[in-house]
């Protein structure tokens, strides 16, 4: 063990450790919740990005579906965690409500909404199949495969992550998410199987979308925020060099299109918003 060693690897964990106790002061630290009119849903997400309006497939996803609902809201980005311990939650007239698909289960029964209304029961259930696909397990086989295991520095240049944050994920986030993944399954294949798993869930959505305009025909509907939530974060947060990215852009162009496609319709303020955001999105107030 020589002195350098010792000095490197000391240098690193004390920068870890600041950025962990940086986290856990920000997440801690009462703040007062942000007010709303009645009727008005409150998204509690993460900042905003310089590649999306969320890092988060599902926060992007929630986000998405307000839109798509036409439901009024307002964002609280301080990054404050539900009583699940997830992002994002929503709080509507004073009730909290986390996880986002019981968020939209809440939203629709509030305002009486159906984005589904004109499918059949068959519509319906292959609509149900291909989202909890999609969250379940083509996210771990595309997007954290890639972002976290295969391509974690180019991804973290790719979105300007700041660097003690990216040592943060690397030396403590990645054995976490290395045990989410041991314990859904899926972890305990090799890198090679994961992206196996990957590929084969997005040839299959793309054979399902085929040359129609959304998943469901001629109209969005609800699974549509689903699946515009991950291939979004997998076409515009990912780097040129991850599996994901490079089949969608080489072999899977109608899956390409329809992310562009709901882009346009449901996020025409996109690049205002990511304009707007500068490096420092993930420090909030901290200042770093």
């Amino acid at each position: 063990m020589t002195w350098e060693w010792i000095c490197e690897h000391w240098v690193i964990s004390s920068a870890a450790a600041l950025a962990i106790l940086v986290l856990a002061v920000r997440i801690l630290t009462p703040r007062r919740r942000k007010s709303v009119p009645d009727d008005v849903v409150l998204l509690h997400s993460f900042p905003r990005t310089t590649f999306a309006p969320s890092s988060s497939p599902f926060v992007l996803k929630l986000e998405t579906y307000l839109r798509m609902a036409k439901i009024p809201y307002e964002v609280d980005d301080s990054s404050v965690f539900g009583k699940k311990g997830k992002i994002p939650w929503i709080t509507l007239n004073n009730k909290d409500v986390a996880d986002s698909y019981f968020s939209i289960e809440h939203i629709n029964k509030h305002f009486e909404v159906d984005l589904d209304h004109d499918l059949t029961a068959q519509q319906r259930a292959t609509s149900r199949l291909l989202e909890k696909t999609m969250e379940e397990n083509t996210f771990w086989a595309t997007m954290v495969q890639d972002l976290i295991f295969d391509h974690c520095d180019e991804s973290m240049e790719h979105q300007k992550i700041p660097m003690i944050f990216r040592l943060l994920l690397k030396l403590y986030f990645k054995r976490v998410i290395k045990k989410y993944r041991w314990g859904h399954g899926i972890g305990r294949h090799s890198s090679e199987e994961i992206r196996h798993i990957g590929a084969c869930d997005l040839r299959a959505m793309s054979v399902l979308l085929g040359d129609k305009p959304y998943f469901m025909g001629d109209e969005p509907t609800r699974v549509d925020a689903t699946m515009f939530g991950i291939l979004g974060i997998l076409v515009f947060g990912l780097p040129a060099v991850a599996s994901s990215h490079k089949l969608l852009d080489t072999e899977l162009p109608n899956l390409v299109k329809y992310v562009h496609r709901m882009k346009e319709r449901f996020w025409p303020d996109w690049n205002n918003i990511v304009s707007k955001t500068d490096c420092s999105y993930l420090c909030g107030s901290t200042g770093i």
